[in-house]
């Protein structure tokens, strides 16, 4: 009787902090290019007595060749208020399988794979549907996913000159600002409407359940990246940026269905399915066009999905380990 070889096991905070973000962003885009299909999405609350709700997702993706993988996720929101504690609010696994035998080959854990993932998942949009030379950047929250959001997009965008961020508790907006890497100009936002009015890019990484900024505010040829808002009841944006703006998301049937930016607007009318122009298969495989002209508004809702899981998992196991890396092309922006 053979002992069965133990998965490998990667810790997604020690690694992926020395990785260029580019890299990941590239691993994305070539992960558009193959047939990843987003197979479940399961979102519970967890009652706790004395303190609020617990939350608990799990995403499960697969590949055509039949590869797979699930992404187990925790949120307590309310730890960042706890004084006792210093945990983060969200917490994650990931399992990812064989594609020959289904066998369990490789544990990644580590919150640092979700914030990269994530903000990999906004920059690749932002090829596509950002100005190509933004100087302003406005980051709109200051929880743990606003870091990397920046760290990543300011490797993207080197033409970047100002970073703002705006937080509803200050403090917290300047705690972003004293880890920002950014070598720029780069401060606490005092007025939205005004940062808003002055940004190239618009980023959102809220729990926001009502719309944070108004659509009236943005300039011609703004780009805005709408991270929060994972459920039905969760807004970032009102009507009339979704209106204004060309719209595009990560997963068409996954945020139509899921992520209330898109999802409210279309129950009340204020739009239908067509003014989703694309998502990201279409903008990589060149089937949809991106911007189209230095005045357009793009809105980008980043939903985030199963199918991004699998392809960053497996990004990251075939980095840590080159003999079984199987490259593709990725996709260039023009």
């Amino acid at each position: 009787m053979h002992a069965s070889k133990l998965p490998l096991l990667i810790d997604s905070d020690a690694v992926l902090g020395d990785i260029p973000p580019e890299q990941m962003v590239d691993a994305l885009a070539r992960g558009h290019l193959q047939q990843y299909v987003s197979a479940a999405r399961v979102h519970s609350r967890i009652g706790r007595t004395s303190r609020p709700d617990a939350e608990v997702l799990v995403w499960v993706a697969s590949r055509e060749d039949g590869g797979l993988g699930m992404k187990f996720v925790t949120l307590s929101r309310d730890n960042k208020d706890r004084s006792e504690s210093t945990a983060d609010t969200i917490h994650s696994a990931i399992l990812l399988c064989d594609a020959d035998d289904a066998s369990i080959k490789c544990f990644i854990v580590g919150n640092s794979f979700t914030r990269y993932k994530t903000a990999a998942d906004s920059a690749l949009a932002a090829r596509f549907l950002a100005p190509r030379e933004p100087r302003r950047l406005l980051m709109i929250g200051a929880g743990s996913q606003a870091p990397i959001h920046l760290k990543v997009m300011c490797a993207e965008f080197p033409s970047l000159e100002r970073i703002e961020v705006w937080n509803r508790n200050a403090d917290r907006a300047a705690k972003v600002v004293e880890r920002s890497e950014f070598s720029g100009d780069t401060r606490v936002s005092r007025a939205l409407e005004q940062s808003v009015r002055e940004a190239d890019i618009v980023i959102c990484t809220t729990s926001s359940t009502m719309p944070i900024f108004k659509g009236e505010w943005l300039k011609p040829g703004t780009h805005v990246d709408l991270v929060g808002g994972y459920t039905p009841q969760m807004r970032e944006a009102d009507d009339a940026a979704v209106l204004k703006a060309s719209v595009y998301v990560d997963h068409r049937a996954l945020v139509m269905e899921n992520c209330g930016d898109i999802v409210q607007p279309l129950e009340t009318g204020v739009i239908d399915a067509s003014h989703v122009r694309g998502d990201l298969f279409d903008l990589c495989a060149k089937t949809v066009e991106g911007r189209r002209s230095d005045h357009e508004i793009t809105l980008f809702k980043n939903g985030g999905g199963g199918h991004l899981d699998l392809m960053f998992a497996e990004w990251l196991f075939a980095n840590q380990r080159p003999d079984e890396q199987r490259l593709v092309e990725a996709p260039t922006r023009g």
